[in-house]
């Protein structure tokens, strides 16, 4: 074969393949090869950036509560003056507080409510951990699903493109990942300030 022609097969120049090739995407099917591409690029973006965002979150919320163990130790010590309750667990220092507040010995010191309300705000976090890691898990199965499904959906382009079915369910897919993305981030942002 010479050169020429071997380098126009090899390019798909070749006058016989040329028309079968143009016949062989619909403008539907081309649509759908769009709207699929779209969709896994947008849903690993949004894993990429919005997952990051959670994990930082998370990140951030253990730090928070470690922060919030070590102010309640301080007012515990402050509060009795005694007690090196840097040695001991939570659970521990817990009953040792209760214990003392029972018997009246701390019950006039003006640190007790600061103890109290650390205490209370750093037993709240760990609940928010838990819906952070949950909505983390979520938000990336999720995208992780829509990317699969677009990333198959290559193989039935002609299958799905006339299917009746499909402006919904890609309706419902678009849908899905905007809440489920909005929803992870209301989840992320509710309990900052604590």
């Amino acid at each position: 074969m010479p050169a020429s022609s071997l380098s126009r097969t090899v390019a798909g120049l070749d006058a016989p393949r040329l028309p079968r090739y143009l016949a062989g995407v619909t403008p539907e099917e081309t649509t759908l090869l769009y709207i699929l591409s779209t969709l896994a690029q947008t849903c690993a973006a949004l894993a990429a950036f919005v997952g990051a965002v959670g994990i930082f979150r998370l990140q951030t919320l253990r730090d928070q509560h470690a922060a919030l163990e070590d102010e309640a130790r301080r007012w515990a010590q402050e509060t009795t003056g005694q007690y090196d309750f840097f040695r001991m667990s939570m659970e521990i220092l817990q009953e040792r507080m209760e214990e003392l507040e029972k018997a009246g010995t701390i019950a006039q010191s003006p640190h007790l409510n600061k103890y109290k309300e650390t205490r209370a705000r750093w037993k709240r976090v760990p609940d928010l951990i838990k819906d952070s890691r949950l909505a983390l898990r979520v938000f990336e199965v999720w995208n992780v699903l829509v990317i699969v499904a677009s990333l198959v959906g290559f193989n039935y382009v002609s299958e799905w493109a006339d299917a009746p079915w499909l402006c919904r369910a890609l309706w419902l897919v678009a849908v899905s990942t905007g809440l489920i993305t909005l929803g992870s981030v209301w989840v992320w942002t509710r309990g900052v300030e604590t």
